[in-house]
Parts: C-alpha cells; sequence; structure tokens
C-alpha cells in the first residue's frame, strides 16, 4: 500500500509540477529569452525513449529528474545527520544507554531481526513521542521515557520497529523529497509572478505599451488562476491519500507489537496519551496521519481476545 501511495503521489505531483514548469518556461520565452530545458541530453532520453521532443516533455524529464535528484539526497546518512542535530537529538548515555538499549535488545530478539542493524537515539524534549527515521533509526523523546513504565516503552518501540521493517519511513522520506521539488517549482513560478507584477506596475503608465502590458497580464493571470487550481487539486489528493496510506501503517505497526507479545503493553500506553488528548470529529480523523487513540487501543484489546 505504502509503495502504491507513493506513486500516485509522484504521479499527481509530477504532472501538475512539469504543466507549471512548462507555464514557467512559455512565459519567460516571451521576453525572448532561449529556453535552457531544451538541453541535448534531455532531448536524447526522449528519444531514446520513443517520446515526442516537446515543451511539455520536456519539463516532465526534468521533474523527474529533480525528483530522482531529491530522493537519493534524502536516503544519504549525512543529510539525515543534518537532521539529527538540527532537532538537537543524540545517541543516549550512560545509564539511560544501558536502559534503551535493553530495551530495544528485547524488541528486537522477539521479532528476530539484529537490534545491532539500528541506531537508538533521543531527544531532550518533554514532548511524549517517539519516531523512526530512514532506514535504521529509532528516536525517543525524553517525556516519553518519563512518563512509560518498561513495558510500555517496549510496546512503543516494538510499534516504530515495524515501520522501519516495512520500510514505512522509507516511503515517507522519497515523498517528502517530491514534495520538497514540487514546492521549490511552485516558489519559483510565484517569484516568476512577483517579478512580471512589478514589471507591469510601471509599464501600465506608459502610453501605447501599457496596452500589450494589460493584455500580457491579462494572459499571466489566467495562467495563475489555472495554476492554483492545479495546486489545490494535487494538494487536495495529498491531504486524503497521504493520512489513508499512514493509518494504514500504524495500524499494522500495533498489530506488529502485538505479534511480538507487546500488544497489551503498547495499549496502556497509548491509553496514557489519550489523557492529553484524542482525535475527534470526522474531519479531524480524516486528514490525521494516525487513527484515534481510543480505535488503537480498541483495536489491541481486539487482537488480544482472539489469542
Amino acid at each position: 500500500m505504502g509503495f502504491l501511495l507513493l506513486i500516485i503521489t509522484g504521479l499527481i505531483y509530477g504532472a501538475v509540477a512539469s504543466v507549471i514548469l512548462f507555464f514557467i518556461d512559455w512565459i519567460i520565452g516571451l521576453f525572448g529569452t532561449p529556453t535552457i530545458l531544451e538541453q541535448p541530453f534531455i532531448v536524447d532520453i526522449l528519444q531514446r525513449l520513443g517520446l515526442p521532443v516537446e515543451s511539455f516533455t520536456i519539463c516532465c524529464v526534468w521533474v523527474a529528474l529533480f525528483f530522482l535528484t531529491s530522493i537519493i539526497l534524502f536516503q544519504l546518512p549525512p543529510i539525515q545527520g543534518l537532521f539529527l542535530k538540527f532537532k538537537n537529538i543524540s545517541k543516549p548515555q550512560g545509564d539511560l544507554a544501558v536502559y534503551l538499549n535493553n530495551c530495544w535488545s528485547d524488541v528486537c530478539r522477539r521479532a528476530g531481526v539484529d537490534p545491532d542493524r539500528y541506531t537508538l537515539y533521543v531527544q531532550h524534549s518533554k514532548q511524549i513521542n517517539a519516531f523512526a527515521l530512514g532506514h535504521n533509526r529509532v528516536v525517543v523523546l525524553m517525556g516519553l521515557i518519563d512518563e512509560m513504565n518498561e513495558c510500555e516503552l517496549k510496546g512503543i518501540l516494538a510499534h516504530e520497529l515495524s515501520h522501519l521493517v516495512h520500510r514505512d519511513t522509507t516511503y515517507g522520506m522519497t515523498s517528502a523529497a517530491m514534495l520538497n521539488v514540487y514546492n521549490a517549482i511552485i516558489i519559483a513560478f510565484e517569484l516568476l509572478m512577483l517579478i512580471i507584477t512589478t514589471v507591469y506596475n510601471v509599464l501600465r503608465y506608459i502610453p501605447f505599451i501599457n496596452i500589450l502590458a494589460v493584455v500580457f497580464m491579462a494572459i499571466v493571470i489566467f495562467i495563475r488562476f489555472i495554476v492554483r487550481i492545479l495546486h489545490s487539486l494535487a494538494n487536495f489528493g495529498y491531504v486524503l491519500l497521504a493520512p489513508f496510506g499512514s493509518r494504514i501503517a500504524e495500524y499494522r505497526a500495533d498489530r506488529f507489537a502485538h505479534e511480538l507479545g507487546l500488544g497489551q503493553a503498547l495499549a496502556s500506553a497509548l491509553a496514557k496519551l489519550t489523557r492529553y488528548g484524542d482525535t475527534e470529529g470526522f474531519i479531524n480523523q480524516l486528514v490525521s496521519d494516525h487513527p484515534p487513540l481510543r480505535k488503537r487501543v480498541a483495536k489491541l484489546y481486539e487482537l488480544s481476545q482472539q489469542g
């Protein structure tokens, strides 16, 4: 499911990004500026694929290359290391390291995986949370460690291990990489709109030229209207699809903890979290990337009753 949603996300944002890049190239071309997108290697790629060498297909190839480059960068350990430093996340030390490593070793032993394949980190925050990161990292916040007992902590660690085993975090990073490229293209388009608007505000006061400026600005406004509609549709689709896939992964991770014999421990931990609030209301549940805590606790109880 995660891979399928990733492909759908890439196609949706890739198509919209290609249209926006095409508009950017077309608008710049109206000023007599030669396109920089029609590079020989891009033309060669299209010819090898048997695709027509046209402005839009050229933009599609560029977006695909931007996506691929960003995805590779996001997978690199140094990039993930920068994120850890930025968030003040570090490896546990002393007694805390012994405690967390013992919990993690027990969880990995139950799952039949080598605990040394993964690395535990601690974030000195009072928030009650933990999350998997990248291919082999789990970050536990101090607020969670202070709130949960040992069994409950193991239940949560089992849940996070599932995200790594099933590559949920890899799909998440890949999706984030594509979204960064998409947002960069949106920013480039809005910057171009700002420049055009500034120039128009000068030219509209010059006789004769102002008529051409008004016509050109009308075309630009129409293009901007189209871009905003496409942008809204893409975001609407993502807001529905991404949380749906994430909720499926969350239920699967809960089941994974249950299969390791830590389902009730996880349920106890989640029940504690309900004291700090839960996801309420249909719309909030629809766009939330986590199912309501009470539903997860009920599902874990149901699994325990099944044996």
